[in-house]
Protein backbone atom coordinates (compact mmCIF):
# COMPACT_ATOMS: atom_id res chain seq x y z
CA UNK A 1 0.00 0.00 0.00
CA UNK A 2 1.35 3.42 -0.92
CA UNK A 3 0.78 6.52 1.14
CA UNK A 4 0.65 9.93 -0.50
CA UNK A 5 2.41 12.44 1.74
CA UNK A 6 0.42 15.48 2.81
CA UNK A 7 1.45 18.74 1.21
CA UNK A 8 3.25 21.22 3.45
CA UNK A 9 0.81 23.90 4.76
CA UNK A 10 2.90 26.75 3.32
CA UNK A 11 2.80 25.14 -0.13
CA UNK A 12 -0.97 24.80 0.06
CA UNK A 13 -1.26 28.45 1.09
CA UNK A 14 1.11 29.58 -1.67
CA UNK A 15 -0.92 27.67 -4.27
CA UNK A 16 -4.14 29.25 -3.11
CA UNK A 17 -2.64 32.74 -3.08
CA UNK A 18 -1.17 32.20 -6.57
CA UNK A 19 -4.67 31.36 -7.76
CA UNK A 20 -6.01 34.56 -6.17
CA UNK A 21 -3.49 36.61 -8.15
CA UNK A 22 -5.41 35.74 -11.33
CA UNK A 23 -7.94 38.33 -10.17
CA UNK A 24 -5.41 40.99 -11.20
CA UNK A 25 -4.80 42.20 -14.78
CA UNK A 26 -2.27 40.08 -16.65
CA UNK A 27 0.37 42.80 -16.97
CA UNK A 28 0.15 43.53 -13.24
CA UNK A 29 0.63 39.82 -12.43
CA UNK A 30 3.65 39.58 -14.69
CA UNK A 31 5.30 42.61 -13.10
CA UNK A 32 4.48 42.07 -9.43
CA UNK A 33 3.23 38.47 -9.06
CA UNK A 34 6.48 36.82 -8.04
CA UNK A 35 7.30 39.50 -5.49
CA UNK A 36 3.77 39.39 -4.02
CA UNK A 37 3.98 35.60 -3.66
CA UNK A 38 7.27 35.85 -1.79
CA UNK A 39 5.91 38.49 0.58
CA UNK A 40 2.77 36.42 1.14
CA UNK A 41 4.79 33.29 1.89
CA UNK A 42 6.93 35.07 4.48
CA UNK A 43 3.85 36.43 6.25
CA UNK A 44 2.03 33.08 6.01
CA UNK A 45 4.91 31.29 7.69
CA UNK A 46 5.08 33.94 10.42
CA UNK A 47 1.34 33.53 11.01
CA UNK A 48 1.68 29.75 11.33
CA UNK A 49 4.68 30.00 13.62
CA UNK A 50 3.50 32.70 15.99
CA UNK A 51 -0.29 32.36 16.00
CA UNK A 52 -1.29 29.05 14.44
CA UNK A 53 -4.77 30.33 13.52
CA UNK A 54 -5.24 31.42 9.91
CA UNK A 55 -8.92 32.41 9.76
CA UNK A 56 -8.37 36.14 10.32
CA UNK A 57 -5.26 36.09 8.13
CA UNK A 58 -7.10 34.61 5.14
CA UNK A 59 -10.08 36.91 5.68
CA UNK A 60 -7.76 39.90 5.41
CA UNK A 61 -5.99 38.45 2.37
CA UNK A 62 -9.27 37.84 0.49
CA UNK A 63 -10.63 41.30 1.26
CA UNK A 64 -7.41 43.16 0.35
CA UNK A 65 -6.89 41.13 -2.84
CA UNK A 66 -10.41 41.72 -4.15
CA UNK A 67 -10.24 45.44 -3.35
CA UNK A 68 -6.80 46.02 -4.88
CA UNK A 69 -7.51 43.84 -7.94
CA UNK A 70 -10.61 45.88 -8.66
CA UNK A 71 -8.58 49.07 -8.38
CA UNK A 72 -5.94 47.74 -10.79
CA UNK A 73 -8.60 46.76 -13.35
CA UNK A 74 -10.04 50.28 -13.17
CA UNK A 75 -6.57 51.79 -13.64
CA UNK A 76 -5.92 49.49 -16.60
CA UNK A 77 -9.24 50.53 -18.17
CA UNK A 78 -8.39 54.23 -17.80
CA UNK A 79 -4.99 53.69 -19.43
CA UNK A 80 -6.55 51.86 -22.38
CA UNK A 81 -9.13 54.63 -22.84
CA UNK A 82 -6.39 57.26 -22.87
CA UNK A 83 -4.51 55.32 -25.52
CA UNK A 84 -7.61 54.98 -27.67
CA UNK A 85 -8.26 58.72 -27.41
CA UNK A 86 -4.61 59.59 -28.06
CA UNK A 87 -4.27 61.47 -24.77
CA UNK A 88 -0.99 59.81 -23.78
CA UNK A 89 0.64 60.68 -27.06
CA UNK A 90 -0.46 64.32 -26.88
CA UNK A 91 0.88 64.57 -23.35
CA UNK A 92 4.24 63.11 -24.33
CA UNK A 93 4.55 65.44 -27.31
CA UNK A 94 3.31 68.53 -25.49
CA UNK A 95 6.86 69.78 -25.00
CA UNK A 96 9.85 69.43 -27.23
CA UNK A 97 12.81 70.07 -24.92
CA UNK A 98 13.87 69.46 -21.34
CA UNK A 99 16.09 71.51 -19.03
CA UNK A 100 17.53 70.06 -15.83
CA UNK A 101 18.88 71.82 -12.75
CA UNK A 102 20.75 69.32 -10.58
CA UNK A 103 22.03 69.36 -7.02
CA UNK A 104 23.65 66.39 -5.28
CA UNK A 105 25.45 65.72 -2.03
CA UNK A 106 26.60 62.81 0.11
CA UNK A 107 27.54 62.90 3.78
CA UNK A 108 29.10 60.39 6.17
CA UNK A 109 26.50 61.09 8.86
CA UNK A 110 27.25 61.39 12.55
CA UNK A 111 27.67 57.77 13.61
CA UNK A 112 29.60 56.14 10.76
CA UNK A 113 33.36 55.89 10.28
CA UNK A 114 33.15 55.41 6.49
CA UNK A 115 30.81 56.72 3.80
CA UNK A 116 29.59 53.67 1.86
CA UNK A 117 27.17 55.68 -0.33
CA UNK A 118 28.01 56.51 -3.95
CA UNK A 119 26.14 58.73 -6.41
CA UNK A 120 26.45 60.01 -9.96
CA UNK A 121 24.66 62.59 -12.09
CA UNK A 122 25.19 62.49 -15.86
CA UNK A 123 23.59 65.16 -18.07
CA UNK A 124 25.31 64.68 -21.47
CA UNK A 125 26.62 67.85 -23.10
CA UNK A 126 26.41 66.20 -26.51
CA UNK A 127 22.84 66.85 -27.73
CA UNK A 128 22.87 63.64 -29.76
CA UNK A 129 23.67 61.53 -26.68
CA UNK A 130 21.10 63.44 -24.65
CA UNK A 131 18.46 62.86 -27.33
CA UNK A 132 19.31 59.18 -27.76
CA UNK A 133 20.00 58.09 -24.15
CA UNK A 134 18.93 60.96 -21.88
CA UNK A 135 20.30 61.97 -18.47
CA UNK A 136 21.22 59.36 -15.85
CA UNK A 137 21.17 59.63 -12.05
CA UNK A 138 22.22 56.82 -9.68
CA UNK A 139 22.40 56.51 -5.89
CA UNK A 140 23.81 53.38 -4.19
CA UNK A 141 24.15 52.43 -0.52
CA UNK A 142 26.83 49.81 0.12
CA UNK A 143 26.91 47.06 2.74
CA UNK A 144 30.14 45.52 3.85
CA UNK A 145 30.38 42.61 6.24
CA UNK A 146 34.13 42.08 6.44
CA UNK A 147 34.44 43.57 2.94
CA UNK A 148 33.95 47.18 1.95
CA UNK A 149 30.47 48.44 1.22
CA UNK A 150 31.90 51.47 -0.53
CA UNK A 151 33.53 49.13 -3.06
CA UNK A 152 30.15 47.56 -3.85
CA UNK A 153 28.38 50.92 -4.26
CA UNK A 154 31.21 52.25 -6.44
CA UNK A 155 31.06 49.16 -8.64
CA UNK A 156 27.28 49.49 -8.95
CA UNK A 157 27.45 53.12 -10.07
CA UNK A 158 30.38 52.45 -12.41
CA UNK A 159 28.78 49.54 -14.25
CA UNK A 160 25.31 51.07 -14.39
CA UNK A 161 26.79 54.20 -15.95
CA UNK A 162 28.99 52.40 -18.46
CA UNK A 163 26.46 49.73 -19.42
CA UNK A 164 23.50 52.06 -19.81
CA UNK A 165 25.24 54.39 -22.27
CA UNK A 166 26.68 51.46 -24.23
CA UNK A 167 23.36 49.61 -24.48
CA UNK A 168 21.84 49.70 -27.97
CA UNK A 169 18.23 49.18 -26.85
CA UNK A 170 15.80 51.90 -27.94
CA UNK A 171 13.83 51.39 -24.72
CA UNK A 172 15.43 53.31 -21.79
CA UNK A 173 13.69 51.12 -19.24
CA UNK A 174 15.06 47.92 -20.79
CA UNK A 175 18.55 49.43 -20.99
CA UNK A 176 18.42 50.65 -17.39
CA UNK A 177 17.25 47.28 -16.06
CA UNK A 178 19.99 45.52 -18.05
CA UNK A 179 22.61 47.91 -16.67
CA UNK A 180 21.61 47.07 -13.08
CA UNK A 181 21.68 43.34 -13.84
CA UNK A 182 25.22 43.71 -15.24
CA UNK A 183 26.28 45.63 -12.13
CA UNK A 184 24.85 42.83 -9.97
CA UNK A 185 26.84 40.18 -11.85
CA UNK A 186 30.04 42.18 -11.57
CA UNK A 187 29.66 42.62 -7.81
CA UNK A 188 28.94 38.89 -7.52
CA UNK A 189 32.08 38.18 -9.55
CA UNK A 190 34.17 40.31 -7.20
CA UNK A 191 32.68 38.45 -4.24
CA UNK A 192 33.53 35.12 -5.91
CA UNK A 193 37.12 36.21 -6.44
CA UNK A 194 37.49 37.14 -2.78
CA UNK A 195 35.43 34.34 -1.22
CA UNK A 196 35.57 31.54 -3.78
CA UNK A 197 37.07 29.01 -1.38
CA UNK A 198 35.01 30.01 1.64
CA UNK A 199 32.00 28.11 2.94
CA UNK A 200 28.45 29.36 2.48
CA UNK A 201 28.32 30.97 5.91
CA UNK A 202 31.46 33.00 5.24
CA UNK A 203 30.08 34.10 1.86
CA UNK A 204 27.20 35.85 3.61
CA UNK A 205 29.73 38.48 4.64
CA UNK A 206 30.41 39.46 1.04
CA UNK A 207 29.79 42.99 -0.13
CA UNK A 208 26.48 44.18 -1.50
CA UNK A 209 24.61 47.39 -2.24
CA UNK A 210 21.20 48.86 -2.80
CA UNK A 211 20.68 51.15 -5.76
CA UNK A 212 18.12 53.45 -7.33
CA UNK A 213 18.58 54.85 -10.84
CA UNK A 214 16.62 57.34 -12.92
CA UNK A 215 16.76 58.25 -16.60
CA UNK A 216 15.14 61.42 -17.97
CA UNK A 217 14.52 61.10 -21.70
CA UNK A 218 11.83 62.35 -24.11
CA UNK A 219 9.91 64.01 -21.27
CA UNK A 220 9.61 60.71 -19.40
CA UNK A 221 11.10 59.61 -16.10
CA UNK A 222 12.31 56.01 -15.99
CA UNK A 223 13.04 54.49 -12.58
CA UNK A 224 14.74 51.22 -11.57
CA UNK A 225 15.74 50.13 -8.08
CA UNK A 226 16.85 47.26 -5.87
CA UNK A 227 16.71 47.63 -2.08
CA UNK A 228 15.63 50.59 0.03
CA UNK A 229 17.27 53.48 -1.82
CA UNK A 230 14.28 55.33 -3.22
CA UNK A 231 13.08 57.89 -5.79
CA UNK A 232 10.35 60.49 -5.36
CA UNK A 233 8.65 63.14 -7.48
CA UNK A 234 7.52 66.43 -5.94
CA UNK A 235 4.53 67.59 -7.99
CA UNK A 236 1.71 70.05 -7.21
CA UNK A 237 2.34 70.07 -3.45
CA UNK A 238 2.46 66.27 -3.35
CA UNK A 239 5.32 63.82 -2.87
CA UNK A 240 4.96 60.65 -4.98
CA UNK A 241 7.16 57.63 -4.24
CA UNK A 242 8.22 56.08 -7.55
CA UNK A 243 10.69 53.39 -6.46
CA UNK A 244 9.65 50.28 -4.52
CA UNK A 245 10.97 49.89 -0.97
CA UNK A 246 12.48 46.39 -0.67
CA UNK A 247 12.72 46.36 3.11
CA UNK A 248 11.08 43.94 5.54
CA UNK A 249 9.10 46.63 7.35
CA UNK A 250 7.85 48.21 4.09
CA UNK A 251 6.52 44.85 2.96
CA UNK A 252 4.77 44.36 6.31
CA UNK A 253 3.16 47.79 5.95
CA UNK A 254 2.02 46.87 2.43
CA UNK A 255 0.36 43.75 3.81
CA UNK A 256 -1.29 45.65 6.64
CA UNK A 257 0.78 43.87 9.29
CA UNK A 258 2.48 47.06 10.51
CA UNK A 259 1.48 50.71 10.49
CA UNK A 260 3.95 53.24 9.02
CA UNK A 261 4.50 54.56 12.56
CA UNK A 262 5.29 51.07 13.89
CA UNK A 263 7.66 50.45 10.97
CA UNK A 264 9.76 53.51 11.83
CA UNK A 265 10.75 52.07 15.22
CA UNK A 266 10.67 48.35 14.46
CA UNK A 267 13.80 46.35 15.34
CA UNK A 268 13.87 45.00 11.76
CA UNK A 269 13.64 48.41 10.09
CA UNK A 270 17.17 48.03 8.64
CA UNK A 271 16.53 44.60 7.12
CA UNK A 272 16.31 44.68 3.31
CA UNK A 273 14.85 41.87 1.22
CA UNK A 274 16.97 42.27 -1.90
CA UNK A 275 20.20 43.94 -2.97
CA UNK A 276 22.95 43.75 -5.60
CA UNK A 277 25.85 41.34 -5.16
CA UNK A 278 24.46 38.52 -3.06
CA UNK A 279 22.85 36.37 -5.79
CA UNK A 280 23.61 35.85 -9.47
CA UNK A 281 20.06 36.84 -10.44
CA UNK A 282 18.33 39.88 -9.06
CA UNK A 283 14.76 41.12 -9.48
CA UNK A 284 14.86 44.78 -10.54
CA UNK A 285 11.80 46.94 -9.95
CA UNK A 286 11.07 49.32 -12.84
CA UNK A 287 8.46 51.97 -13.53
CA UNK A 288 8.02 55.10 -15.64
CA UNK A 289 6.16 58.37 -15.33
CA UNK A 290 5.47 61.20 -17.82
CA UNK A 291 7.40 64.27 -16.67
CA UNK A 292 5.55 67.52 -16.02
CA UNK A 293 6.93 71.02 -16.01
CA UNK A 294 8.36 71.98 -12.59
CA UNK A 295 8.57 68.37 -11.40
CA UNK A 296 11.32 67.81 -8.82
CA UNK A 297 12.98 64.39 -8.78
CA UNK A 298 14.61 63.27 -5.52
CA UNK A 299 16.83 60.17 -5.25
CA UNK A 300 18.11 59.24 -1.79
CA UNK A 301 19.39 56.50 0.49
CA UNK A 302 17.55 55.33 3.60
CA UNK A 303 19.85 57.49 5.68
CA UNK A 304 17.67 60.35 4.44
CA UNK A 305 14.14 59.08 3.86
CA UNK A 306 14.07 57.07 7.10
CA UNK A 307 14.61 60.25 9.13
CA UNK A 308 12.70 62.94 7.23
CA UNK A 309 8.94 62.91 6.76
CA UNK A 310 7.42 63.20 3.31
CA UNK A 311 5.90 66.63 4.01
CA UNK A 312 9.26 68.03 5.09
CA UNK A 313 11.05 66.51 2.09
CA UNK A 314 8.47 68.03 -0.25
CA UNK A 315 8.61 71.43 1.45
CA UNK A 316 12.40 71.69 1.28
CA UNK A 317 12.57 70.55 -2.36
CA UNK A 318 9.94 73.11 -3.39
CA UNK A 319 11.34 76.08 -1.48
CA UNK A 320 14.99 75.88 -2.46
CA UNK A 321 17.22 75.29 -5.47
CA UNK A 322 18.30 71.67 -6.07
CA UNK A 323 21.78 72.36 -4.68
CA UNK A 324 20.47 74.01 -1.52
CA UNK A 325 17.72 71.40 -1.20
CA UNK A 326 20.29 68.59 -1.10
CA UNK A 327 22.28 70.48 1.55
CA UNK A 328 19.24 71.19 3.71
CA UNK A 329 17.86 67.65 3.43
CA UNK A 330 21.17 66.19 4.61
CA UNK A 331 21.46 68.78 7.38
CA UNK A 332 17.98 67.83 8.64
CA UNK A 333 18.88 64.12 8.63
CA UNK A 334 21.97 64.90 10.69
CA UNK A 335 19.87 66.97 13.09
CA UNK A 336 17.74 63.84 13.58
CA UNK A 337 20.85 61.96 14.70
CA UNK A 338 22.49 61.04 11.38
CA UNK A 339 22.96 57.34 12.28
CA UNK A 340 23.72 56.35 8.68
CA UNK A 341 25.41 57.72 5.57
CA UNK A 342 23.14 60.24 3.83
CA UNK A 343 22.90 60.92 0.08
CA UNK A 344 20.51 63.04 -1.97
CA UNK A 345 20.23 63.91 -5.66
CA UNK A 346 17.68 66.61 -6.48
CA UNK A 347 16.68 67.41 -10.08
CA UNK A 348 14.31 70.23 -11.07
CA UNK A 349 12.71 69.57 -14.46
CA UNK A 350 11.71 72.36 -16.82
CA UNK A 351 9.86 71.55 -20.05
CA UNK A 352 9.90 74.09 -22.86
CA UNK A 353 6.88 73.98 -25.17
Amino acid sequence: MSITPARHPSRVGESLYSALLYLYPRQFRQEYGRHMCQVFLDCYRDELHYRGSLARFWSSIFYDTIASAGSEHMHSLIVRCKRLLGLEQRHALASASISLNVGSLTDIGRKRAVNEDTMISIVPEDPNIMAHKGALFVVADGMGGHMKGEVASNLAVKYIHETYYQDTSEDPQVALCHAIEVANREICRHNDEQLGNEDQEARKNGMGTTCVAAVLKDNFIYIANVGDSLAYIVRSNRLLQLAQDHSWVAEQVLLGKLTPEEAKNHDKRNVITRCLGTQADVEVYTTSEPAQDSDILVLCTDGLHALIGEDEMRSIAQQYSPEESAQRLIARANEQGGPDNITAVVVRISLAA
